[in-house]
């Protein structure tokens, strides 16, 4: 009787957790601007490690340059939209 009591309470514990962790993570939602300024973060790793480690795969790195231009480009571009909206 005892360890059905146990595994009831132990039960509700585990709920209210995944209860607490799905708030957080509605707080904690990133806006596209960070989603993208991430995108550009990692495209420009990826840039370096093939400059440095693969310096001959100039069609490579040229892609990776041009992809980061292009998220850049749109960043810029939803930055000046929020701007504009909050005026």
């Amino acid at each position: 009787m005892a360890e059905g009591g146990q595994q009831q309470q132990g039960g509700q514990q585990q709920g209210g957790q995944q209860q607490g962790d799905q708030q957080q993570q509605q707080q904690q939602q990133p806006s596209p601007v960070q989603l993208m300024g991430r995108a550009l973060t990692d495209i420009r790793k990826v840039q370096n490690m093939l400059e440095l480690q693969n310096p001959g795969q100039t069609e490579a790195i040229k892609m990776q340059r041009e992809a980061g231009d292009l998220v850049w480009q749109v960043i810029q571009t939803m930055q000046q939209s929020q701007q504009q909206g909050s005026q």
